[in-house]
């Protein structure tokens, strides 16, 4: 069923799900996983600089992508249209489980904290109470974006994604302009001098590997359209696509440049390492005390955005399986009116808080490290394909060399070589579960075929689904209107 223009984002709105989901809380809190690596102050921003060209790569891959095959779902809608099937499936399936709930949990919880953290000097926390407040307040942040995305997304959740991208533009032009104060009329210049700027250097080919794929790391969310493409107002979409994702990431890139040019004029790298909330401490070390008590409530109300770019983009990823017959039909149901996938964000909560009470998962979430690139590598290779043998695709199409995806292809195979060599164990579980997938598809699609309890039961479920959210379901986009 084709969607209503009126409910879908234009260039604003797709610009801001940009910015809102790549810049988070990494750049005020801890922004140290480069200059771990790099060591010292020239290296570090020389490696911010070239991530942000590398992560411009990729960019314009999955611009080409987008555009030459305008589904909802990005590597998901990408790998299928080969039919490479079961590989989608398992890279769904991992990604939905694991990855999109523990994310959606660590950003609420996250936020939860900063407010606790905020409210300290006035309210007594005991240590439980700490804890229980940061969960009530992170569920009520995710209630309430689950409220909007539950209507037309142009009205509401836009509208907080737009609010929230400048509201994250202005809170770090305060901290680049006080540091460029100290830096012009203060004399903050010591760190810039020749003999200081590139001392300490770690010129080790895997120290500066790692600096980089910590770069891209932060970097990441600009793949964000992708997953919901066909929420872009199909009136100019092969403009509004480029011009927001490059756009987009051009004002985070210069954005996390200058904020670190910033903290390297007040603060040594071993000091921004040794620090768990370097924005704290640059407020600290440059406008007192004072203003540094607000800063984690600042923070903690910048990740809105980043949550509300998280709820819309995996909601729409589930639809596309849905779509495909890789989940169960009532996640493919859209809202009559507003367009809105009820039932995939309402999945898409209730993974996400089951994952709050199930302690520490970063072990399980390290395990999909390997999966993450190896969905980034085959959706290039989808790319490569279909460029060296023609392949048709949607019409005029944006449309760029083969060199840079056959670049970035090489780039992303070298990068998954990292984790391999730093924790052999977690990549070869990562595989396996990879693996494990695709075989999990093959059972499921032997079971359907020779039995019908399971097409009972998805058919009842999504009948039940559609009398509770008002629904119908969504086939997806008719050649005539995305094209």
């Amino acid at each position: 069923m084709p969607k209503k223009e009126d409910n879908k984002i234009g260039l604003i709105g797709a610009t801001s799900y940009i910015v809102g989901s790549i810049i988070g809380s990494g750049i005020f809190i801890a922004p140290k996983g480069i200059v771990e690596h790099a060591g010292s102050v020239g290296l570090s921003l020389i490696i911010w600089v070239f991530c942000a060209l590398l992560n411009m790569i990729t960019a314009i891959n999955y611009i080409e992508l987008g555009t030459s095959i305008p589904e909802s779902g990005a590597d998901l809608a990408y790998i299928d249209y080969m039919g490479w099937t079961p590989i989608a499936f398992s890279l769904l399936w991992l990604s939905l489980l694991i990855q999109s709930s523990s994310s959606a949990a660590v950003l609420y919880l996250t936020f939860g904290k900063y407010l606790v953290q905020a409210l300290e000097p006035i309210v007594c926390f005991t240590s439980s109470g700490a804890d229980n407040c940061a969960k009530l307040f992170g569920f009520g942040l995710l209630l309430f974006l689950t409220l909007t995305n539950m209507f037309s997304l142009n009205k509401f959740a836009a509208r907080v994604q737009i609010i929230s991208m400048c509201s994250k533009i202005f809170a770090t032009l305060i901290i680049i302009g006080i540091g460029f104060f100290f830096i012009i009329f203060r004399g903050a210049t010591s760190h810039y001098r020749s003999s200081e700027i590139m001392k300490g250097s770690d010129w080790n080919a895997g120290a500066i590997a790692l600096a980089i794929y910590q770069g891209n790391w932060a970097f990441g969310g600009f793949t964000t359209l992708n997953y919901g493409t066909e929420e872009i107002q199909i009136e100019n979409f092969r403009k509004t696509l480029p011009r927001a994702c490059l756009g987009g990431l051009l004002i985070s890139a210069v954005i996390y440049v200058l904020v670190n040019v910033s903290y390297f004029a007040i603060l040594t790298p071993q000091e921004i390492i040794d620090s768990s909330a370097v924005a704290t401490t640059f407020i600290q070390r440059t406008v007192g005390n004072g203003p540094a008590f607000a800063v984690p409530a600042v923070v903690g109300f910048l990740l809105v955005g980043t949550l509300n770019g998280d709820v819309f983009g995996w909601s729409r990823y589930m639809v596309a399986g849905s779509r495909r017959k890789m989940m169960p039909t009532c996640f493919s149901l859209i809202h009559v009116d507003n367009d809105s996938p009820r039932v995939s964000v309402f999945f898409h909560t209730l993974t996400s808080i089951i994952f709050a009470f199930m302690g520490d998962t970063d072990q399980l979430v390290d395990y999909l490290t390997v999966t993450g690139m190896l969905t980034t590598i085959f959706a290039l290779l989808v790319l490569v394909i279909i460029k060296w043998k023609k392949m048709p695709i949607a019409s005029d199409p944006v449309k760029y060399s083969i060199f840079w995806p056959i670049l970035n292809l090489v780039i992303m195979i070298a990068l998954l070589v990292i984790p391999i060599q730093q924790d052999p164990l977690s990549s070869i579980i990562g595989f396996s579960m990879f693996l494990g997938g695709v075989v999990v598809y093959f059972i499921i699609k032997f079971v359907v075929s020779h039995t019908e309890f399971l097409g009972v039961i998805d058919e009842k479920l999504t009948h039940l689904c559609q009398i509770l959210t008002w629904t119908i379901v969504d086939s997806g986009p008719e050649e005539k209107t995305r094209l």
